[in-house]
């Protein structure tokens, strides 16, 4: 059944799968960061079996897909290059960045035998309680979304590896999480023409290969069905009026939006509305599904994903292109763009004297939805920091911190002359609101840093000097200190509007 999208455990292909491969069956395979991935040589070595297995079997190389978004969602790190996701790349502005990280994302997956993308997410952030797009998206205007996505899916494609533009019809104005609830878009058809539609529409006139569904039910379009399962939606607007004749991938199959009718249901439904490759996520007996909806196999969908494999490279770019120098420079170089000074008292830059006590105060990361792998990340705020002064006093709360947590952290940085503190999500979450205020109110007003969504002054609005970083990876922290010491301007503008904060409307 060539139009499912299969997953597995384990660092190497099962047997199971390898003979499935080998006789026809499947034509495409997911990877998952904590079922599959451990480093970058390893990796490849599984995706070279899998395409061994295909030619032993006289197949077309197989589409083999991942989330390599950068920023929030990377599933293979370990050497590989870090890159700041795209709200960093919306508050640089900047096509070429734009651009410079699709080159390393393309160059780097198809080194390790990865020919097919989930990214770039294409979704509008209107939502500052949007959980599971928030820092994913490039920002909340249409113009902004479209021309940086467009600058991404041309330059990772031109390396071999597919784009995947998500998840149509757009999924940024929503509060609920499909992995756990059915998230329904209220809007009317003309605000989604000029809103969520028109980033698409740009990466169609940018030749994107494929486009992911969202599992988000439109009340304009079809108020009966989430995007994945209607035809209104998958053939009437994306395939007859905009005229997208690429793949078609569903979102997981395995979320709650889409499996709440049944598992084999909910493939099947995303199937006969004109999804072409349903993504089954991590539902079980997938071998078994393949054989139960043989029958179902569309001539056409079947054709668009042949015509997707013949064009895939064979020849892959040596490994050690894997995290090199160029790519970790490309990184840093978005990273030092995107930083944001919101508001400042005039503390910055930094000049402390050698006895000032700095303490740095930051969040343990989490995976604050199931499209998150930041809880793997060590955040080195601290460590950039204390390269640049010395008496430097590091304090780590956890997410949602106790108020023991909290107290312990008030009374370790109680002399600091200054106090830095790096917040994630802090809107959502009380404790780290509560410690700000508490700082502010014995006067000891921090510098803060959100390390995430750049929403957290609302929960602190009496916070004079706020800066916003857009993630937690360790280029971002180095990009954080240079900001903090003088090194680099704050060159980043807020890519979406904050409650009382004015964000500006340009692209470089």
């Amino acid at each position: 059944m060539q139009q499912l999208m299969l997953s597995f455990d384990g660092a190497y292909p099962p047997q199971e799968v390898l003979d499935a491969v080998q006789a026809g069956k499947i034509g495409a395979i997911c990877l998952f960061k904590h079922r599959n991935v451990e480093t970058p040589a390893q990796v490849r070595r599984l995706t070279e079996a899998l395409q061994q297995a295909a030619r032993a079997g006289g197949q077309p190389p197989l589409l083999i897909g991942i989330d390599q978004e950068g920023g929030q969602l990377i599933a293979i790190a370990a050497g590989a290059t870090e890159l700041p996701g795209n709200m960093a790349l919306g508050a640089t502005r900047s096509t070429e960045l734009a651009a410079k990280a699709g080159y390393v994302l393309g160059r780097e997956l198809l080194a390790m035998g990865i020919n097919l993308n989930f990214a770039p997410a294409l979704d509008v952030n209107i939502n500052p309680r949007n959980s599971v797009i928030g820092i994913r998206a490039f920002g909340d205007q249409p113009a902004l979304v479209g021309e940086l996505g467009a600058a991404l899916i041309q330059a990772m494609q031109e390396q071999g590896v597919l784009a995947v533009a998500k998840h149509f019809p757009g999924h940024g104005d929503t509060s609920i999480d499909p992995h756990f609830g059915a998230p329904v878009n209220h809007h009317n058809r003309q605000r989604l023409e000029t809103v969520e539609l028109a980033p698409f529409r740009r990466a169609i006139e940018a030749n994107v290969v494929a486009i992911m569904t969202a599992h988000v039910t439109f009340e304009a379009l079809d108020p009966e069905h989430p995007a994945t399962q209607s035809a209104l939606v998958l053939n009437g607007l994306l395939r007859q009026e905009m005229g997208f004749n690429g793949l078609i991938i569903s979102d997981a199959l395995d979320m709650y939006a889409a499996s709440r009718i049944g598992s084999v249901a909910g493939v099947r439904a995303a199937l006969e509305a004109g999804v072409d490759l349903a993504l089954m996520g991590h539902i079980e007996n997938q071998l078994a599904i393949v054989d139960e909806l043989a029958e179902q196999a569309r001539p056409d969908a079947v054709n668009r994903i042949l015509a997707a494999r013949a064009s895939l490279p064979t020849t892959l770019p040596p490994l050690d292109v894997v995290g090199c120098a160029e790519h970790q420079a490309i990184a840093q170089e978005i990273a030092d763009r995107s930083i944001t000074l919101v508001t400042d008292d005039g503390r910055l830059p930094l000049c402390p004297t050698p006895e000032t006590k700095i303490a740095v105060i930051t969040v343990q990361p989490t995976d604050l939805t199931p499209a998150d792998t930041s809880s793997s990340v060590t955040v080195t705020l601290g460590k950039a920091i204390r390269r640049r002064h010395s008496n430097v006093c590091e304090i780590n709360i956890p997410y949602q911190a106790p108020e023991t947590s909290i107290g312990d952290a008030l009374e370790a940085c109680r002399d600091a002359g200054l106090v830095v503190v790096g917040t994630i999500a802090a809107s959502e979450d009380e404790s780290q609101a509560a410690l700000v205020r508490a700082l502010h109110e014995r006067g000891q007003s921090p510098v803060v840093v959100a390390l995430r969504t750049p929403y957290d002054i609302v929960a602190f609005p009496m916070i004079e000097t706020y800066l916003c970083a857009y993630g937690v990876r360790t280029v971002t922290c180095e990009a954080v200190a240079k900001v903090l010491f003088g090194e680099i301007e704050a060159r980043g503008i807020l890519p979406c509007a904050i409650p009382g904060i004015e964000s500006q409307d340009i692209i470089a």
